[in-house]
């Protein structure tokens, strides 16, 4: 399996640098630019569809992996009958993945139309609610919770703890989508982020042994969409690190977030353990606290939560007089400290 991760990082590192050049073309073809402004910190209208570039690299890594490893389709015919659910009777690896891209691809189309013509934080709220329901009906759901102290959350036995598997499963997607789109305010900043979150699932994927069959075939496949999503991530930063030539727009930012969100569900949330809530939010711990700071400064404010700002972290960082690499790299560190605690969470799991 070791070649096959390193092929899909591989690929989508390359594809990613071939795709994201057809990317700043299209962008600039239809007049999409990041415009300067009073909240940018650049001076410079920068073509802002890079996330197509993303996208296009990693489906066309699925396909060629699917195609060329055995072992990638043996994986995706892998299904399980779930005896202990009354509504969900197969769970199927296959399914799992078209529901990732499904869901993945709506929040896309949604970023291209919004980094166009700016669409109503409602209207946005919605069709992330509608791809995050897509999704959950080829079984991207988190089905269950282990919790300090012994607490245990099974969401498949009775109607009403379906319903809360949907309502929590919709949270999850959301909020990783909005985090990673929030993050996405300094050239590289967001990429990289992504970059090291989902190096950080692959290694999380790779270290946990669960002794059932179906926990090693869905870690399978978190790894491998981490490896392809790692190495798109790092291949566009050949184009999106300080300075930027492209941006990755709504459409990437969105599309990071629901794929870093699908893996999460696919895989660490899949496991019965206490760590497994816990490490995919570690692991964007940095985002989280900007977010939660930014609702709370808002609403100290008096104004929406979702009014931009300019008072994020690294817009503070920056005003006190660092650079823009060096407030991006300091993230960069953060980001990989907090990777390195999950990571060791997952080694002494619990």
């Amino acid at each position: 399996m070791m070649l096959l991760y390193f092929s899909c990082f591989l690929c989508a590192l390359l594809l990613t640098m071939a795709t994201v050049p057809g990317a700043i073309f299209l962008s600039r073809k239809a007049n999409i630019y990041d415009w300067p402004g009073r909240r940018k910190v650049h001076s410079r209208p920068v073509p802002r569809w890079g996330g197509v570039g993303i996208f296009l690299s990693v489906i066309l890594t699925l396909v060629t992996i699917y195609y060329v490893f055995p072992q990638f389709r043996e994986l995706l015919s892998y299904e399980l009958k779930d005896t202990k659910s009354k509504f969900i009777s197969t769970i199927s690896i296959q399914t799992q993945l078209i529901g990732v891209l499904l869901g993945s691809t709506f929040v896309l189309v949604l970023g291209m139309i919004d980094d166009k013509k700016p669409v109503r934080a409602v209207t946005k709220l919605l069709v992330q609610i509608i791809a995050a329901y897509c999704a959950m009906d080829f079984g991207l759901r988190i089905a269950g919770l282990k919790l300090p102290f012994g607490i245990g959350i099974d969401f498949r036995k009775t109607e009403a703890t379906i319903f809360l598997s949907q309502i929590v499963s919709i949270l999850w997607l959301i909020g990783f989508m909005n985090t990673i789109n929030l993050a996405d305010g300094l050239d590289g900043l967001a990429s990289g982020i992504a970059a090291i979150a989902s190096g950080t699932f692959f290694v999380v994927a790779i270290l946990l042994r669960p002794d059932k069959i179906w926990l090693v075939q869905q870690l399978q496949l978190s790894a491998v969409l981490s490896a392809v999503l790692c190495g798109a991530c790092i291949g566009f930063l050949f184009f999106n690190f300080h300075p930027a030539r492209v941006f990755l727009g709504d459409c990437g930012a969105l599309f990071i977030g629901f794929f870093l969100a699908g893996i999460s569900i696919i895989g660490t949330l899949k496991t019965p353990l206490v760590i497994a809530l816990f490490i995919p939010v570690i692991i964007v711990a940095l985002p989280i606290l900007d977010v939660l700071l930014s609702i709370l400064r808002r609403l100290n404010r008096g104004t929406g939560v979702m009014t931009p700002d300019k008072d994020h972290i690294h817009h503070r960082l920056l005003r006190l007089g660092w650079s823009h690499r060096e407030v991006v790299l300091v993230m960069y560190v953060i980001t990989l400290v907090m990777s390195i605690i999950s990571i060791t969470m997952s080694v002494f799991k619990t």
